[in-house]
């Protein structure tokens, strides 16, 4: 399985769409651009060690470790580098498809914090154990072949222009354009069949046949707005750190 990694690119991505976000950016954020570009290239290299065109780290938790570690560790911006490796991070697992489960912000605090007091010199002993520490908080998505919780459905369908209207009677309208269809609508956190899901794609023209494939589009900054919502309190907490 082939493993996406962020690029410098992304992460300044990240970093600026951040600039833009008033939750993200108070208490002194800083200069969307790394204040020594140099130490910012090594500090996203760090995904990328290895020798022979073949990785070091070949597991998204230990490509994620080493991502968060350079940039939070890096120092390479102004300000607000632990804020800017958090949402890099998340953007990252993202971006392979997978979730970040059984998490608390609490957790997510004093994993960054545990990072940025320590003092050891052995980086790749505190990215293992890093990678060890998210190991069993990262899951797979699987998209398009199975249940998908409405929640999951809803966000890809929203990110391939859907409108969804509001509940009525248990059912739910969602538009494409000129393709509508309604789909039962329980609760507001339900799992949808696999054959439904696949009835809404193929109603919506968002299937195979149209180009569409399983996968969510995938949109970095729409990625950053969504965890800067998720994590606004966390964000706080981090500006102070």
């Amino acid at each position: 399985m082939d493993i996406e990694r962020l690029t410098e690119d992304d992460v300044l991505v990240v970093r600026r769409r951040m600039a833009q976000l008033a939750i993200a950016t108070q208490d002194a954020f800083g200069a969307t651009e790394p204040t020594n570009p140099v130490v910012f290239a090594s500090a996203v290299f760090r995904q990328y060690t290895g020798a022979g065109g073949v990785f070091k780290y070949t597991t998204i938790p230990a490509i994620a470790a080493n991502l968060f570690y350079g940039v939070a560790k890096g120092h390479s911006f102004e300000n607000g580098n632990k804020r800017t490796a958090l949402l890099a991070m998340l953007a990252l697992i993202e971006r392979n498809r997978c979730f970040l489960v059984n998490t608390t912000e609490d957790e997510l605090y004093e994993m960054a914090r545990n990072v940025a007091a320590d003092e050891r010199r052995d980086a790749d002993l505190a990215t293992q154990e890093l990678a060890i520490w998210l190991s069993p908080r990262i899951r797979r998505k699987v998209l398009g072949d199975t249940n998908m919780a409405y929640r999951d459905l809803k966000e890809v369908l929203e990110k391939a222009g859907c409108q969804f209207e509001s509940p009525s009677q248990n059912y739910v309208k969602i538009k494409n354009r000129n393709w509508v269809v309604k789909t039962g609508y329980p609760r507001a956190s339900f799992d949808v069949p696999v054959k439904e899901v696949k009835r809404i794609r193929r109603a919506l023209r968002l299937n195979e046949a149209q180009g569409v494939d399983s996968a969510a589009l995938y949109d970095l900054e729409s990625t950053v707005d969504k965890f800067v919502n998720e994590y606004r309190d966390l964000m706080r907490r981090l500006a102070d750190l």
